[in-house]
């Protein structure tokens, strides 16, 4: 018989294990949105997805954050977009996005729309929706560190004229000029966009960009906010540059060196740089296997909790 405390270790563990709450946290000051920017085109960001989650009470479905697809089955998001209250085995693995988290919410991609209904088909006039298989995001991520999380679909994606991948940033490149962002953009303290907007934004240095903010963003990338800039509610989307001199890049499509993280007021927006995690994307190829994860978790406590009882079975034979 095991002694009681190793029971009460043992149940500690399996319910941290199974306890994951559907709170998606956000906060206030860091969850942007595109503003002043220019009402896109269909095939002007073929890239851009939109995650679509199911407002209550309605069959209507709004975008909560943007994404980049980076393969057909594969997207780059931010890492607040999904994170929730983890259990043991993603502090230790990283990762989020239950399949309760992901009930009733879609990656939609060849769609300008901020709303809409969920279309089973895809068309040029409703896109493709997809439903999220699985999301992953660095177990160190601790907002705004590490900023990233990568989504897999359980469908591929067709790519076409409207639908179509970006190649992502594999160097690290001190960024200079302008690059594109897109967005569901807010238009007033209440009301956003209903279609998807376009916006130039002007990059700044890394030195700079570590004065403004006043620490190391060596793994972000700082824009100015004089004319356009993020606003609140569309984390996660694409910013692209064009000409880098990424090994990665390719002609015509330009590479994603940006995801949208957050914005400081009175100091300016930040991005993840993607060069940062270059090995993270591409060591995650497929869906992390939970079941797996979590079977060598309880079997390594399993023996700790084996050892404990001999150690405690020893020492009270020992003293008795």
């Amino acid at each position: 018989m095991f002694p009681k405390t190793v029971f009460i270790f043992l149940y500690i563990f399996g319910v941290s294990l199974l306890q994951a709450k559907n709170n998606t946290v956000y906060n206030d000051e860091y969850v942007p949105r595109v503003v002043n920017g220019k009402p896109g085109k269909l095939g002007d960001v073929p890239y851009q997805v939109a995650f679509k989650t199911l407002i209550k009470r309605s069959r209507i479905y709004t975008t909560f954050c943007g994404g980049t697809i980076i393969g057909p089955t594969k997207l780059l998001s931010a890492a607040h977009c999904f994170s929730e209250n983890p259990n043991a085995c993603q502090k230790l693995c990283g990762g989020g996005g239950t399949p309760k988290t992901l009930s009733h919410k879609y990656a939609v991609a060849g769609n300008l729309r901020n709303r809409g209904y969920y279309q089973e088909f895809d068309s040029e006039a409703n896109g493709q929706w997809r439903k999220m298989k699985h999301v992953v995001y660095p177990p160190t991520y601790a907002f705004p560190k590490d900023d990233i999380a990568i989504v897999f679909l359980f469908k591929p994606f067709v790519y076409n004229s409207y639908v179509n991948y970006v190649p992502h940033a594999i160097r690290l490149t001190d960024y200079h000029g302008k690059c594109l962002v897109s967005g569901y953009g807010r238009i007033s303290n209440k009301a956003s966009s209903d279609k998807l907007l376009l916006a130039d934004l002007t990059l700044i240095p890394m030195v700079r960009c570590n004065q403004m903010h006043r620490r190391n963003m060596r793994r972000f990338i700082c824009t100015s906010s004089k004319f356009t800039d993020v606003g609140k509610g569309d984390s996660g989307g694409p910013l692209v540059c064009m000409n880098t001199g990424d090994p990665n890049e390719q002609p015509g499509k330009g590479v994603l060196v940006g995801i949208v993280s957050g914005h400081r007021y009175h100091v300016g927006s930040f991005f993840t740089r993607v060069s940062s995690f270059r090995s993270y994307i591409e060591r995650n190829k497929s869906p992390r296997n939970e079941k797996h994860a979590i079977i060598f978790l309880a079997t390594i406590y399993t023996i700790l909790a084996i050892f404990i009882s001999f150690y405690l079975l020893f020492i009270n034979t020992k003293y008795n």
